[in-house]
C-alpha cells in the first residue's frame, strides 16, 4: 500500500468496541455517555420511558418493573451499549427473579389441559332429535299447504292429503 491508502480515514480501522465488565448499573451511565448517547437517544432506541432508563443508570430499583419487563429492558439497553447483559442480569436477579421466555412458558401453553371440559354424547344427541323433529314439522306443514306438489310425495302419503 502506498502512503496516500494509510492515511485515507476512510480505510482506517474503527477502534475496538469498549468490552468491559460492567459491575454496576452506575458505570451504565458512564458508558451512554462515552458512546454519545443521550437519555433521550436511549429512549427512542429502545422504546422504553427515560424515566425507567435512568432508574437503572442511578441504582433506583424500586422504581423499575419486575420480572419479564425489567429483564428485557437490562437485555435490550446492554445490546445498545455492546456489552455483555449476563452480569447485569445476575446483579438484578432479585428483581427479575428467575423468569424465562418463550412461548412454552406462556400461561396459555401451561394450562392448556386444565380448562377443558368433558363432553358427553348426551348432547349431540338431544340436538340431533330436534333437528330431525323440526324438519318432519316443516315437512308436514309444506305438505298441508300444497308447497310440494303431489307427484313428489308416495303413495301413502298422498292418501292423507286428499
Amino acid at each position: 500500500m502506498t502512503d496516500v491508502e494509510l492515511k485515507n480515514p476512510l480505510r482506517e480501522e474503527s477502534p475496538p468496541v469498549q468490552n468491559e465488565l460492567i459491575i454496576s448499573t452506575g458505570s451504565l451511565r458512564s458508558l451512554r455517555v462515552s458512546k454519545g448517547l443521550s437519555l433521550h437517544d436511549v429512549e427512542v432506541r429502545l422504546k422504553y420511558p427515560a424515566k425507567l432508563i435512568d432508574a437503572l443508570e442511578a441504582e433506583r430499583f424500586e422504581s423499575l418493573p419486575r420480572g419479564l419487563p425489567l429483564k428485557s429492558l437490562v437485555k435490550n439497553y446492554a445490546k445498545l451499549l455492546e456489552i455483555d447483559s449476563r452480569p447485569l442480569e445476575a446483579m438484578l436477579e432479585p428483581y427479575i427473579g428467575s423468569v424465562q421466555g418463550g412461548i412454552a412458558n406462556h400461561t396459555s401453553t401451561r394450562t392448556l389441559g386444565a380448562h377443558e371440559v368433558e363432553h358427553t354424547q348426551g348432547g349431540s344427541v338431544l340436538w340431533f332429535v330436534l333437528i330431525v323433529i323440526l324438519a318432519l314439522v316443516a315437512a308436514g306443514v309444506a305438505v298441508w299447504q300444497g308447497l310440494i306438489p303431489s307427484a313428489w310425495l308416495p303413495a301413502w302419503l298422498g292418501a292423507w292429503t286428499k
